[in-house]
């Protein structure tokens, strides 16, 4: 039973690592997730200027958190599509622009409550 519990403390470590991997790799190589991330905190500087609320700064760090995950699931679909075929198709395009539109929607509202956000204290 113990040998289980083992195998099973060790599987659980392992998804937090590869998990950290990833992290780490799309911040180190991808200037998506890199834009994505300084704009994150740009923001997050945006709100210690204005002194944002509990629930401004949980609205605010869900809206950053959800566009840095969305151009994390765009680049890993990118990063599929060009492992199995590097060349051009009309259903690659279809996708990798899907997936960017998924990006550009999310940073879209997000701006859109950051505006919210920011014109509380403005006004």
């Amino acid at each position: 039973m113990k040998s289980q519990n083992v195998s099973l403390i060790a599987r659980f470590f392992l998804k937090f690592k590869y998990a950290t991997d990833g992290l780490i790799d799309g911040l180190l190589h991808d200037f998506s997730i890199q834009l994505q991330f300084t704009l994150g905190l740009i923001a997050i500087a945006i709100a210690f200027y204005f002194g944002f609320s509990d629930i401004e700064w949980s609205i605010w760090l869900i809206c950053i958190a959800q566009v840095i995950g969305m151009e994390y699931i765009n680049s890993s679909i990118e990063s599929i599509i060009d492992r199995f075929d590097p060349s051009w198709h009309l259903l690659t395009k279809q996708a990798k622009d899907l997936g960017s539109a998924a990006v550009l929607f999310s940073a879209i509202m997000a701006g859109v409550v950051g505006l919210i956000l920011i014109a509380r204290h403005l006004f």
